[in-house]
């Protein structure tokens, strides 16, 4: 991304963004697009908003989440994700296998959302 033509202050918050370490970015994604959201079907309409002014920081936060996917976590990361940061609540798996199960349907929603606008 090209931000030279940007003024100062916005080039260092985008810098400092784009420097967040994977699970900084998956909590951002999460307090952002999740934690107030309804049902999945808000979480893709928010989403679905940014993703028509810019995709940038939504395609950091799909790699950030996959990346977090991917990699081992320390027994109940995943979970502290989806039930403190998403503030959603799991019904039937409530450990860090049932939050991957969600987390990767944000993932699948986010890459639906990025492809239809790409």
């Amino acid at each position: 991304m090209d931000t030279s033509g940007l003024p100062e202050p916005m080039r260092a918050r985008i810098a400092e963004r784009m420097a967040l370490p994977a699970i900084e970015k998956v909590r951002a994604l999460l307090h952002g697009y999740v934690a107030d959201a309804e049902d999945f079907h808000e979480v893709r309409r928010d989403l679905a908003s940014t993703a028509r002014t810019n995709t940038v920081f939504l395609r950091q936060y799909l790699d950030a989440l996959e990346a977090v996917l991917a990699e081992p976590q320390p027994a109940g990361t995943l979970l502290r994700l989806v039930e403190v940061d998403a503030n959603w609540g799991i019904d039937h798996d409530q450990t860090d296998a049932g939050a991957a199960v969600f987390l990767r349907e944000i993932a699948r929603l986010l890459q639906d959302v990025l492809d239809a606008v790409e």
